[in-house]
């Protein structure tokens, strides 16, 4: 039970930072999991549900045979499964997964896999019912199976596709839309599931075609046209965060993390390039930055650059020091093997367990700090740096609430900290002058000069130009 409970944890940490991380679909594969091995986890319905909307929000509703009209796809479906003496068994399954019974349902579809097992209703109702309950591995293998029996079938690679999508795998996703595209060529549903992987993706020019494409082919069907709306909202709002964070980065570069939220916005956008460029940026001035590297991974991954995007993993580990963990070790032994992106999957399980909660503790912080709160404000930036001790924000922050409750040789030390992690942390040397400004006039002109140099922000650069006056 303990062992249990540890795994369902784990699993959820994952899920918690690839869902602030803002990747929805692979964090609700985690929450799935979590739910399968813990169905009494704290909170796990609630956070279920906020995932499944934020991952609509952000790629629009996947539709496909059985989820188009579910209702008259269930029934199509149920009256096709039929075996002797079973003329009750279609109506039952029927009713039951209209109500949403779908363990109840599972229960009398697995009897009749005893019985039919190479059935294809039976195959597309029990994978849809297993993708419903989140069991998208027993999903996974039962669409496989179909495949084997029925290989030419594009419903069941478009089925299986979905499944793909749902767990994140998006290169079998695509080859599951493609394969099933040499058969139905320009088949609209197809089209829309290859346009929201896309979305997944952040190819969101490339989604806006493949929708379009499929809304002429079929024009009274809303899925790929609410899709379209989804898409301008949402391409909308990341071209107005990326100006307005673009000319705040412009005016305050030493800020890296605007920089990085700048190189995130840029990658959900699809803009690749600048990305990897505003990244790589931001990781010569502090190669510690772990949410950079991830990024940075992520859009090498989805790229199929493997090996870069190996690297940039490996950083992530290196930095957190997991070179030990079991993961690790099955990572290497199936790289030397070859498979890498096995390899690569597995070492995602451990590049991903601290991202983003650093940066979360701190964002807590700064709220309690902003309501003069120091106590609790000063619990989440401790908590941040025993969760990432090589993130300047957190020891510059924990120093600013220490300066509050009067620890100020505390607050020195954990400031000398910050700028020995950033060198260019102009907002550091600011404070130090402050703190030193009346005992130490000389050293704290030093830290004043030094963080104007650093194009320090204009109400901070006010205070440290009128010191610097009064001293000559």
């Amino acid at each position: 039970m303990i062992m249990k409970t540890k795994e369902s944890e784990e699993i959820f940490d994952r899920g918690i930072n690839y869902f602030r991380a803002g990747f929805y679909s692979s964090a609700l594969n985690e929450f799935y999991q979590v739910k399968r091995i813990a169905p009494d986890y704290p909170n796990i319905d609630y956070i279920i549900e906020a995932a499944i909307k934020k991952n609509e929000e952000v790629a629009g509703q996947i539709s496909n045979f059985i989820e188009e009209n579910f209702d008259k796809e269930i029934q199509d479906l149920s009256e096709e499964l039929t075996f002797e003496n079973s003329s009750h068994l279609g109506p039952k399954i029927q009713i039951l997964l209209k109500q949403g019974k779908y363990n109840e349902a599972l229960k009398e579809l697995k009897v009749a896999e005893s019985i039919i097992p190479d059935s294809k209703p039976l195959i597309m109702l029990l994978g849809n019912t297993y993708r419903r309950l989140g069991m998208l591995d027993d999903a996974e293998q039962i669409l496989k199976r179909g495949r084997l029996v029925f290989p030419e079938d594009c419903e069941m690679l478009n089925n299986l596709g979905n499944i793909y999508m749902a767990k994140g795998v998006y290169s079998e996703a695509e080859e599951a839309y493609r394969t099933a595209m040499r058969t139905l060529h320009e088949d609209p549903r197809i089209l829309n599931n290859l346009g929201v992987l896309r979305m997944q993706t952040n190819n969101l020019d490339d989604a806006e075609s493949l929708f379009r494409k499929a809304s002429k082919l079929r024009p009274q069907w809303r899925t790929p046209l609410k899709n379209l709306d989804n898409l301008a909202k949402r391409m909308e709002i990341l071209e107005k965060n990326i100006e307005q964070i673009r000319e705040e980065y412009r005016k305050h570069p030493t800020y890296l993390d605007i920089g990085l939220n700048l190189g995130k916005s840029l990658f959900f956008r699809g803009f690749y390039s600048e990305a990897k460029s505003v990244l790589r940026g931001i990781l010569k001035k502090n190669s510690n930055l772990l949410a950079a590297w991830f990024y940075l991974g992520s859009i090498y991954e989805i790229n199929k650059d493997y090996d870069e995007a190996i690297e940039c993993y490996c950083e992530i580990v290196e930095k957190a020091k997991k070179e030990n963990t079991s993961e690790f070790i099955n990572y290497k032994n199936l790289l030397e093997q070859g498979f890498v992106e096995e390899a690569l999957s597995e070492l995602k399980k451990i590049a991903v367990v601290e991202i983003d909660m650093a940066s979360s503790r701190i964002n807590l912080g700064i709220k309690y700090f902003e309501d003069c709160l120091w106590t609790d404000a000063l619990r989440h930036f401790e908590e941040a740096m025993r969760i990432n001790s090589s993130y300047p924000d957190a020891c510059y922050w924990t120093a600013l609430t220490l300066i509050q409750l009067k620890k100020t040789t505390k607050a020195k030390e954990l400031l000398s900290k910050a700028i020995e992690l950033n060198p260019n942390y102009a907002d550091a040397y600011f404070q130090l002058g402050l703190l030193l400004r009346s005992r130490a006039k000389k050293k704290a002109a030093e830290y004043f000069q030094k963080a104007l140099s650093l194009n320090l922000r204009p109400s901070f650069a006010k205070i440290a130009e009128s010191f610097l006056n009064e001293q000559k």
